[in-house]
């Protein structure tokens, strides 16, 4: 009886997540009768066709983490958003206008950290965001006066034990009648009910059952979903004002098994109707508690044919062949439940739904919060009425490219179009082996201005949270990167006219091929007399290649040619003045560590196993072993050194020497101690090793037999080693310095570095001088004859796995700090010529070349430097993240990217 009264009585209608007002059944029949009006002039019934934007301002997401509170509340009376300044503005929620606002408290200012409306009373929540003690204000909605104040404690938390109960939903749930907090979120459940006029208690309750439970608020009531021990899944109704108990209905999910319980979510507009989900299982409710629909049977969104407030913002759906759901298209739809058949109507919006939120509805009006980068925004929009819902012509998927547009990356395609009633197109290739070519139509909207947006607001997400190629991007079309569990795919976006499409493969190759002419054939169907796209800005000399998946190990430039392997275990070789392809070696898995060039023959090791020796001048396969290797490939004197452990976590590791041309083992070192990050330093007579636990070793390079070793560090400490001339030096990461002669190990000098523990990278030595560095961003220089220390330099900061690197050109020594700065320094004093912040921090470089520093930062721009003063004469933002050293050739400078391409960059002159 209570929830038939409350849709009897409510009077406006308050947020998605349960912070609305009422709207009674009387409004919900005049909507549906006004949607079934007919209108007298044509005679015909009017229906809702749209939603239109009316007015958006910006706010905040969500504000308190543990309160799960937005930043915004929403009535038909009043819009009401908190700023990060502290600050509620009040709007009018039909035009946006600003009406007044509500300061911060200036005897206790904090941080808002949740927002509600609660008829005539707007309730603030102020403390700190991840605090458990907060402050609850009221305030009259009409004028902002204060009401009251008190302190209240949520999430009070203790170590659960089996079979115990616990409150995953909003701590805090603001009706009409009252407000309803959880201070104790696990068993005893302890629950507040306070008057939203006066904040004063008005009852208190404990649920000591061993239930998980989950809630949401209705305009006039609280709704709980409990999962209980027995697997009974059960909705119940609470008044807020005294806390007892309604109506409750028992849920039959078919997810729930014997132990543990599926995860459960609600979601309740403020008429009383609910989706209750209990794993895949979806339900829905009416206010009285009567069972709509469930899941499969209200699934296919349809354009509403009765009206009431939505229920929430999300994809439309299709049932797919196999009884299954897709959520397709790209736009948000704003879904309703039909309170007569349980079905799911909606309408969209011009906003990606991955990116909104419902934060409520009023009559004719919808409220949605739009995470789009750059700032949150809350968007009112206003439903539309009309005779004829507009009709707009989606185009045939598969008839938007021909066999022979797909014969520019291969040929022997054929079209096959998707079976669960989405506009989509696989083109798949007649050889099992090729890659997929994938067309989806995500959207024909109503005007171009509507796709435009969409459009821009999906763009923007895409960058903000992936990699990008922005050698192709035009206006309306951008390709990016995406790296799934499955591997990574390529894809371009575009938008033309009223249409947007989306292209993907495997193949980036075949994605940069055939999204130029996709786009031609979008720009004849709709836009036939528009002038041909203005090309694409004139780009400096230079190229850039797709491959299929991340380039994370540093290229090799010889020859002519640039020799590079990505993430799906290709090998590639490409022209060094123009990119084009000279030949291309799939081995299978993934490569991390960098290959090499020698001896006519290309030397890569893949994740499965593989280590392959390809011809230079063809790709062709010259030999083929099983070996796991787990660190960079090294060739010197006609063998191939590589390190090779089993399991992959193991600590233990050997060196294993192969005849470069046979591949044919000659010898393996087993080290005695822990091998975390190996080198292998060739020097002539001997071969160079140390590993993790203090020790340096020497062997003979044709048999491998031990001829030295000596003990560089303490027991447990890292050693990296560096050879130059006759002489190697060895750092430990506990501070200890060795000069060695390379082949009989004699010791030249030995010097300690106080103060650090993380000597962690391998140093660097020009001329006199012997350069090392820590991980707290410290440099040294030691003189390269004495070991004397020369001077040290402090770079301070907190950039997160820091790694130290530098290089010396012209009597400067360059290097990057924890403190995202490049450093210009004296290489004989130490003293700062010069310095450059980057954003974010050094992520590979530098190198020096011709005058010039190149280096890269974290967000993915490429840097050319001059190196005398530090002037900045090119950057160049690759749209991922640079993975590879600089390489610096015949008047370019190649890198690799995150998001697959590698690029070539014509240097710069002094």
């Amino acid at each position: 009886m209570r929830d038939r009264t409350e849709a009897r009585q409510g009077r406006e209608v308050l947020t998605a997540r349960g912070y609305r007002s009422v709207a009674i059944l009387v409004v919900v029949i005049l909507a549906t009768c006004s949607a079934a009006a007919v209108d007298n002039t044509t005679g015909l019934s009017r229906v809702p066709i749209e939603w239109r934007a009316v007015w958006s301002v910006p706010t905040v997401a969500e504000n308190g983490n543990k309160l799960k509170a937005p930043g915004h509340a929403v009535s038909g009376r009043a819009v009401a958003v908190a700023t990060r300044q502290g600050i509620v503005r009040i709007h009018d929620p039909r035009t946006g206008a600003l009406q007044r606002t509500i300061p911060t408290d200036a005897a206790q200012p904090a941080p808002i950290t949740g927002v509600w409306i609660a008829g005539d009373t707007l309730v603030v929540a102020r403390g700190i965001p991840d605090g458990a003690e907060q402050t609850l204000y009221g305030h009259d909605l009409d004028t902002g006066a204060a009401l009251w104040r008190r302190t209240i404690t949520t999430a009070l938390s203790q170590p659960r034990v089996d079979d115990t109960g616990s409150y995953r939903g909003p701590p805090i749930m603001v009706t009409e009648r009252g407000i309803v907090v959880f201070e104790r979120l696990d068993e005893p459940l302890d629950i507040q009910a306070l008057d939203a006029r006066t904040g004063k208690t008005t009852a208190q309750a404990t649920y000591p059952r061993s239930c998980r439970l989950t809630g949401a608020a209705t305009a006039r009531s609280v709704r709980l979903l409990s999962y209980c021990q027995g697997n009974e899944l059960r909705l119940a109704s609470m008044d807020p004002r005294t806390l007892r108990q309604g109506w409750t209905r028992l849920l039959p999910s078919s997810a729930s098994p014997k132990d543990g319980g599926p995860p459960i979510r609600l979601t309740a507009n403020a008429e009383g109707y609910v989706q209750a989900r209990a794993g895949e299982d979806d339900f829905f409710f009416g206010p009285d508690g009567r069972l709509l629909s469930t899941g499969s049977q209200a699934v296919k969104i349809t354009d509403p044919d009765r009206w009431n407030p939505p229920l929430y913002a999300g994809f439309s759906t299709v049932a797919n062949d196999r009884g299954g759901i897709s959520t397709w298209p790209l736009p948000a739809y704003l879904i309703s439940v039909d309170p007569g058949t349980g079905r799911l109507g909606g309408l969209p919006i011009d906003l990606p739904a991955r990116l909104v939120s419902l934060a409520g509805a009023s009559r004719d009006m919808a409220f949605v919060f739009s995470d789009v980068p750059g700032g949150g925004r809350l968007t009112a929009y206003r439903l539309i009425y009309g005779t004829v819902r507009p009709k707009t012509a989606w185009p045939d998927a598969c008839g938007l490219l021909t066999g022979r547009d797909l014969a520019a990356f291969a040929d022997g395609y054929r079209a096959a179009p998707a079976t669960d009633g989405a506009a989509k197109c696989d083109w798949i290739p007649l050889a099992d082996d090729g890659a997929v070519v994938s067309l989806s139509v995500e959207w024909v909207s109503s005007s171009e201005a509507s796709a435009r947006k969409l459009y821009s607001a999906e763009v923007a997400a895409i960058k903000e949270g992936g990699d990008i190629d922005p050698t192709t991007e035009t206006p309306g079309f951008l390709s990016y990167t995406a790296a799934t569990t499955n591997g990574f795919y390529g894809a371009t976006i575009i938008n033309v006219g009223p249409v947007i499409v989306r292209l993907t493969s495997s193949s980036r190759q075949a994605v940069r091929l055939i999204s130029p002419l996709l786009r031609d054939r979008l720009l004849a169907r709709y836009e036939p007399d528009a002038p041909a796209p203005a090309p694409a800005p004139a780009r400096d000399r230079g190229w850039s290649f797709p491959t299929d998946a991340a380039v994370r190990t540093d290229l090799v430039v010889t020859g002519g040619v640039v020799y590079a392997t990505s993430g799906d275990g290709t090998v590639s070789a490409l022209d060094a003045a123009t990119g084009a392809v000279r030949w291309r070696f799939r081995t299978g898995g993934s490569m991390m560590n960098d290959h090499v060039v020698a001896h006519g023959s290309v030397y890569a090791a893949s994740s499965t196993g593989r280590l392959v020796a390809l011809d230079t001048a063809t790709g062709r396969l010259r030999w083929s072993r099983k070996i796991f290797v787990f660190a960079d490939l090294v060739v010197a004197a006609g063998r191939l050194y590589v390190w090779t452990r089993r399991p992959a976590w193991f600590s233990k590791a050997k060196l294993v020497a192969l005849d470069a041309a046979s591949g044919k083992k000659l010898w393996t070192f087993q080290l005695p101690g822990d091998v975390l990050n190996p080198d292998a330093v060739p020097a002539g007579d001997v071969v160079l090793t140390g590993g993790d636990h203090g020790m340096m070793y020497a062997l003979d390079p044709a048999t491998g037999t031990e001829k030295w070793r000596y003990r560089a560090g303490a027991e447990r400490a890292r050693i990296q080693l560096v050879r130059a001339g006759a002489t190697v030096y060895a750092t430990s990461s506990y501070g200890d310095v060795s000069a060695l002669d390379a082949v009989s190990g004699e010791v030249r000098w030995r010097s300690r570095i106080t103060g650090t523990l993380s000597l962690y990278f391998r140093p660097v030595v020009a001329g006199e001088t012997v350069y090392v560095g820590d991980s707290a961003g410290i440099t040294y220089a030691l003189n390269a004859t004495t070991g004397t220390l020369l001077w040290n330099f402090r770079a301070e900061g907190d950039k997160p796995a820091y790694q130290w690197d530098a290089v010396v050109a012209d009597g400067l020594m360059y290097t990057a700090g924890p403190d995202r700065t490049l450093y210009a320094l004296d290489a004989a004093t130490g003293k700062a010529r010069w310095r450059l912040p980057l954003d974010g921090g050094r992520d590979t470089g530098p190198v020096a070349a011709g005058g010039t520093i190149y280096l890269s930062d974290v967000e993915g721009t490429l840097y050319a430097l001059d190196a005398a003063t530090g002037t900045v004469r090119s950057r160049f933002r690759t749209g991922g993240a640079v993975e590879t050293d600089p390489v610096v050739s015949d008047g370019f400078v190649y890198v690799g990217s995150s998001n697959g391409n590698i690029y070539a960059r014509p240097t710069t002159s002094p």
